[in-house]
């Protein structure tokens, strides 16, 4: 008895863990089969408990079973409960609950009668028709509270107290009816049909019975498992699809929104809930994506979205077609440009817009002029191109420091905008550079009216704070030709123009004209002639003495360069040594200089000089000390006997960088002269902050300083100053007795002019071998 109990509840649990899986099965398929198992169980439990039962009544004589009529009755309870339990799993009235509790009830019953018959064979039964009901009516009102109990919210309770309750129906039927059974055995056994004895019985029984509860149990617990672990990883896709900034959807075939994501609900503002069956074609307000649904990705970039609330939303589509077991579907992704494309919109602000001015920048300027360009030639005629530069901007923003001149600039490009029409572009180029294309002047007249504008505003002193500081403005004009395919040119000739306006004085404008381009054809003859110059070893070298004031005694020379130019014959450095400077090549022709005057110095008495002049732009050149060092060290001159005069021009343009330069040549034992000493800037400050062996008097004070007393009082006070620390000076220009014999009195060491000697050719040939001279092609391409 207590296995037939055993063997009920184990059942009854089994059958309960496959008919609640049955429950979760979201496929309906799935969903039948766990029923259909769950009624299996159930019938073979019970059909179990009841034979197993039987086997442990002991009447005091031998019983046989008949085997059809076991497996029949095995047959009755697997169908009907099977039947019952699908009752149950739709039942959400009281009255379907009702059946399915009458029709488990039933088949428990006549599965419970039917199989007591399977014992006809070997013994004679009555009944005894009150017990019969009895156990009937206990069946049923159990059965009936199994199905409907619902004293508890919690599924434990309930799931608890219907198990209880149909093993007290189960187990009632049998022990009432099987105290209503009265058996008497028959005289003989017939031999007859297909008999089974108990032990064949109860081990038949036995064996598949634990089989099929086992199976039963372990496949309803791994398909729990199963499902719970799909349920946990479907959970971590749901957070990651939530955790991303795209709006995602999955769609069915015909269209309809399957789940969508946390970012779709945020984008769209609609619930997530209220979307799922919705359209998507209405939710992203598209007309049409071809046939989304055949497989293929396609991308539908900046699409708008019009927002319930009155905003709309600029978004990128993409879809992308999904297979899993049961169905395919597409996703769709939807990404918010909004951000993207307010971001794209600063980088382009930042891209084409001065952060300093507000005003276009060089970028911007260069596309508006090719625009411009582009127009039809007849619209070109009133097209110009002003080049504008803030003179003596350097000299504040040095003197008063960064933030003045970011003010000054500001400033600059309001006044520079409130001289032009709306039809005009003014951009800040870089530094204190600024353009302009200017539209509807059609005369030459009505060009420069507004040049002299823009000078007028520029002319207004400026208040900044407490100080008032004045500025002005040097303005490159270039009218666009009607054949014009480029800006280059355009530009070219406005730069032209500036450098024009800034060598007559600055604070005015040019136009490039015929004789501005005039002037600058014979600059680019003269450049390009000088690469010939260089080539063709057409640089010598002059000359000049340096004496002793009161012996008269040859103590250096100073190497004068001059141009024999072919068919021009010579040419003095004025002429050429600024258009050089412009195009670099004066760094070639310095470093010839430099090699032709250590070569003819090395022929002379080894206790004179040879001075070579430095220009500006060779402080530039990052190879000077490297290049004068080989020099030296291939020529063989002492260092000490070579002297580079330098002006404070060079100085002035980079400070830091002209003492790093000295200190160099220093180092390596060459001496530094100050030339024009006196016609600078800042002159005291240089002869304090810089190694000088040499102070040079410019010629002016020299030669005026008989007939002027300011210039003699100058030319005291250069002389004191040298000597008070502790440098040589040197009297450029003296022509006569008078001015050397004022400069003895006045204990100048050294003076230099045509009193002494006029500039003359070295004649290498003469005190030299030959091959000792190099060609300044040779040195320029080494």
């Amino acid at each position: 008895m207590v296995i037939a109990v055993l063997v009920l509840g184990f059942s009854l649990v089994c059958a309960l863990l496959v008919f609640q899986r049955g429950m979760i099965d979201r496929s309906e398929t799935g969903s039948r089969r766990w029923i259909i198992a769950a009624g299996i169980v159930t019938g073979l439990g019970v059909w179990a408990t009841h034979f197993i039962a039987l086997l442990g009544y002991k009447p005091g004589f031998p019983v046989t079973f008949d085997v059809f009529v076991t497996l029949m009755s095995a047959l009755v309870a697997v169908i009907g409960l099977t039947v019952a339990t699908a009752v149950a799993s739709n039942s959400g009235t009281a009255a379907r609950k009702l059946s399915a509790a009458l029709l488990g009830s039933g088949t428990v019953i006549v599965m419970h009668y039917f199989g007591m018959t399977a014992m006809k064979d070997s013994v004679e039964i009555a009944y005894d028709p009150r017990l019969v009901l009895l156990s009937i009516v206990f069946c049923v009102g159990f059965y009936t509270l199994a199905y409907s109990f619902r004293l508890s919210t919690l599924p434990v309770v309930r799931n608890v107290v219907s198990w209880a309750c149909a093993m007290l129906a189960i187990l009632g039927l049998h022990f009432i009816g099987t105290a209503a059974l009265t058996m008497t055995p028959l005289a003989a056994i017939p031999d007859t049909g297909w008999l089974m004895g108990a032990g064949a019985l109860s081990v038949v029984i036995a064996t598949s019975i634990c089989l099929i509860l086992m199976f039963a149990a372990l496949a309803a617990g791994l398909d729990s498992l199963v499902v719970q672990m799909r349920n946990i990883e479907s959970r971590k896709l749901s957070a990651l699809a939530d955790s991303s900034q795209e709006a995602l959807f999955m769609v069915s075939a015909n269209g309809k929104v399957i789940q969508a994501n946390m970012a779709a609900e945020t984008m769209l503002g609609i619930p997530r809930d209220d979307m799922q069956g919705t359209n998507i074609f209405d939710i992203l307000q598209l007309n049409d994506l071809d046939n989304y649904a055949d497989g293929k990705d396609r991308l539908l970039a900046e699409h708008v979205i019009h927002i319930s609330g009155g905003h709309d939303v600029t978004v990128e589509i993409t879809t992308r077609a999904m297979q899993d077991s049961e169905a395919g579907f597409t996703v769709f992704a939807v990404r918010d440009l909004t951000r993207q494309l307010r971001q794209e919109a600063k980088v382009r602000a930042l891209a084409y817009r001065d952060t300093l001015t507000g005003l276009p920048n060089r970028a911007a300027f260069n596309i508006a002029l090719e625009a411009a360009i582009r127009d039809k030639p007849y619209a070109r005629a009133d097209l110009t191109v002003f080049i504008i530069d803030v003179d003596e901007f350097k000299e504040v923003n040095d003197q008063f420091g960064h933030s003045t001149g970011d003010s000054l600039l500001k400033i600059a490009g309001r006044r520079i905008s409130g001289c032009l029409s709306p039809a005009d572009m003014v951009a800040r180029l870089g530094g204190d550079e600024f353009a302009i294309i200017l539209r509807g002047r059609s005369s030459i007249h009505q060009i420069k009216w507004t040049a002299n504008k823009i000078l007028k505003a520029f002319a207004t002193p400026i208040t900044l704070g407490t100080r008032s500081l004045s500025m002005g403005a040097s303005i490159g004009i270039a009218l666009a030709e009607p054949e014009a395919t480029g800006t280059a040119r355009v530009l070219n000739a406005a730069d032209r123009a500036l450098y024009a306006a800034k060598e007559a004085g600055r604070g005015c404008f040019r136009v490039y004209d015929a004789a501005l381009h005039e002037v600058h054809e014979q600059k680019r003859d003269l450049e390009t002639a000088l690469h010939d110059a260089i080539e063709g070893d057409q640089f010598v070298l002059h000359f000049q003495p340096k004496v002793c004031s009161h012996t008269r005694a040859i103590v250096g020379r100073e190497a004068l360069i001059r141009w024999n130019r072919p068919g021009r014959g010579m040419v003095y450095p004025d002429n050429f040594i600024p258009v050089a400077e412009q195009s670099l090549l004066i760094n070639d022709i310095g470093r010839w200089t430099i090699r032709a005057a250590c070569e003819a110095a090395i022929k002379w008495d080894a206790n004179e000089t040879v001075a070579v002049n430095l220009s500006a732009r060779q402080f530039l050149d990052p190879d000077l000390v490297e290049d004068i060092r080989n020099i030296l060290h291939e020529t063989g001159l002492n260092p000490s006997r070579l002297e580079l005069e330098i002006t404070e021009t060079a100085l002035i343009l980079n400070k830091q960088l002209a003492a790093t330069i000295l200190m160099q040549l220093k180092a390596i034992g060459i001496k530094i002269a100050l030339d024009d000493f006196g016609t600078g800037y800042s002159s005291m400050s240089y002869v304090q902050s810089f190694p000088f062996d040499r102070l040079k008097i410019d010629r002016s004070f020299v030669a005026a300083m008989n007939g002027d007393r300011k210039s003699r009082a100058i030319v005291e006070a250069i002389i004191s100053l040298a000597h008070s620390l502790d440098i040589p000076v040197v009297a450029e220009g003296v022509e006569t007795e008078e001015q050397a014999s004022l400069l003895r009195s006045l204990l100048c060491e050294e003076i230099q002019g045509f009193l002494i000697a006029r500039p003359e050719p070295f004649i290498l040939s003469e005190q030299a071998d030959p091959k000792s001279a190099r060609s300044l092609a040779s040195l320029s391409a080494a």
